[in-house]
């Protein structure tokens, strides 16, 4: 099913859990405010086959941390016993040495950890925890264990880090990662953190062209930019005032309390999917995904008119 925009839905964001054991001071968590409660496994599992009736062949589970939930590996195995292309995880790596062989065994393909700096001192100002040594052992378990692509998130932040991108570049070549340099996010509860904090990629992209044996653009990833180094790959991922980024979202999400969110930008038009399930009615949950499909659309103008701060 495609949506007004005629881009088609093939993965489904899904946020486990509100909980996180880190505090790190830029985080979005997801668009979604905390809640008490959450989805279990069986209802995970309904949610996703419905899903692949609409196109759906990714899933990605993410928080929160994802890892506090102390079923995620029940969770994982109920789809991955679906017939999907690619079942993913998002993790900060402080739990993931202690589960990541469990994980690849019950059907898990990769993960994304992550880790804005290699220095303890930056990452417990960002984080607000002294715990970098759990992280980096965590991704080479998760390499260890096949977990790969094992791709490293580091969201760039001036002033923080962003001395630091040769340093990244070389670590997760070394451990056999790749590493994907982000955009700082601009939400609509955000304001001071971007004003002091944001930096564009432009002048980073640039630098990376001139080093690239050669340059790939993903273009079901929202048309970004994958530069081949001599020492590793480096991808970038450039969301604000992208009408790239928009225009090739093939994105949906699922809330911790069971709505379907057409957009991470915006919760004025999520869509009810937990009711019906819970009262037996598949038929309603594929009308709730019916009506997500179609409440989809750019939150970036394609016209380049700038961001939709009226929503």
């Amino acid at each position: 099913m495609l949506d007004r925009f005629g881009r088609p839905i093939t993965s489904l964001r899904i946020s486990v859990t509100s909980d996180c054991n880190l505090n790190c001071f830029y985080c979005h968590r997801e668009g979604c405010p905390a809640v008490d409660h959450r989805l279990g496994p069986a209802e995970i599992k309904e949610i996703v086959e419905v899903a692949r009736e609409f196109g759906v062949q990714k899933v990605k589970f993410t928080g929160g941390e994802p890892l506090l939930r102390d079923d995620i590996v029940d969770i994982v195995a109920s789809v991955a016993e679906q017939e999907l292309d690619d079942i993913s995880l998002v993790t900060n790596g402080i739990l993931l040495a202690d589960v990541a062989n469990e994980l690849a065994e019950v059907g898990l393909n990769r993960v994304n950890v992550s880790l804005d700096t290699l220095d303890p001192v930056v990452f417990a100002r960002i984080t607000g925890e002294n715990s970098i040594e759990r992280v980096l052992t965590g991704i080479n378990a998760a390499v260890e264990a096949g977990l790969t692509p094992v791709k490293i998130n580091m969201v760039l932040l001036t002033g923080v880090n962003d001395g630091e991108i040769d340093r990244m570049i070389k670590y997760a070549s070394d451990s056999g990662a790749v590493l994907q340099i982000i955009e700082l996010l601009r939400t609509q509860d955000n304001g001071e953190i971007f004003a002091r904090y944001h930096r564009g990629l432009e002048d980073v992209e640039q630098k990376l062209s001139e080093r690239a044996l050669r340059i790939e653009t993903r273009r079901l990833m929202h048309n970004r930019k994958k530069f081949i180094l001599p020492e590793g790959e480096v991808e970038t991922v450039k969301p604000m005032d992208n009408t790239e980024f928009c225009m090739h979202c093939t994105r949906l999400r699922l809330t911790v309390d069971g709505h379907l969110k057409p957009c991470l930008l915006r919760n004025d038009n999520l869509v009810d999917v937990l009711s019906p399930l819970r009262s037996g009615s598949l038929d309603g949950v594929r009308v709730a995904f019916e009506e997500a499909i179609q409440r989809r659309e750019p939150y970036f103008d394609v016209k380049k008119i700038g961001c939709r701060h009226d929503v």
